[in-house]
């Protein structure tokens, strides 16, 4: 008897990342207001903010998000 070959999962394909969100959150991590970064295709931006975790910011409201940011002195 022969066994069961089962299929992989197949992984769902990673969003495109805009060329202008790519420069507005390079320089955001550059001036120290994020350490990582991920684009998640349901939710738009996880940002790792330090001390305070991880948050989900929809695509777009990237740049508004970060310069409130940079506002409030984070």
């Amino acid at each position: 008897m022969k066994a069961k070959r089962t299929k992989e999962p197949v992984a769902p394909p990673q969003a495109e990342v805009s060329q202008s969100d790519r420069d507005v959150l390079i320089g955001a991590y550059k001036r120290g207001l994020i350490s990582a970064w991920r684009r998640d295709n349901e939710q738009g931006y996880r940002l790792t903010l330090g001390q305070r975790g991880d948050t989900y910011v929809e695509v777009g409201k990237l740049a508004r998000y970060l310069e409130g940011l940079v506002k409030s002195g984070s």
